[in-house]
């Protein structure tokens, strides 16, 4: 009998209230938050443009998306940054998003068998694809392609 070995590599982003879960391959880099243009007029959930390597890259926070007060960025903010692939649009010479963190993310690598649908009856929120449950545990799929949709509608 073969041993199912298939297994998903994937990087959990530990958020205020909630971990969210991205493949390994659209995680950029791990930076801590220097340089912000701030915009005035934009949704609460757009907290400006951050410099890296230098792009300016959209930096998001999921809880103000989900209708919560979000913190002020200051020098201890830590984000990822997200490779913007796929079908959503396109941003311009430079394809990222940042996303504010407050907790340590780490690498974890789960089966078929681990992961198991969770039906939510709340409000649905706009930057979650699904919701999952690892080995019992609550997490969130983070779509991407309606991150990089918020930010162009945001822009246009």
């Amino acid at each position: 009998m073969a041993k199912d070995t298939e297994s998903i590599k994937c990087v959990i982003l530990t958020l205020r209230r909630e971990n969210v879960i991205v493949p390994n391959a659209l995680v950029a880099e791990i930076i801590s938050v220097k340089d912000i243009e701030t915009s005035d007029g934009g949704p609460d959930w757009f907290l400006g443009n951050m410099k890296w390597r230098g792009a300016d890259v959209p930096l998001l926070s999921f809880e103000a998306s989900g209708g919560e007060k979000v913190s002020k960025v200051n020098l201890n903010t830590q984000a990822v940054v997200l490779y913007a692939v796929g079908d959503a649009g396109d941003l311009g010479d430079h394809p990222y998003l940042g996303l504010v963190m407050s907790g340590v993310p780490h690498v974890s690598h789960f089966t078929r068998k681990q992961v198991k649908s969770d039906f939510d009856d709340g409000e649905p929120h706009p930057m979650v694809a699904q919701k999952i449950r690892i080995n019992g545990a609550s997490v969130s799929i983070l779509d991407v392609d309606a991150m990089v949709a918020m930010v162009e509608e945001a822009a246009a």
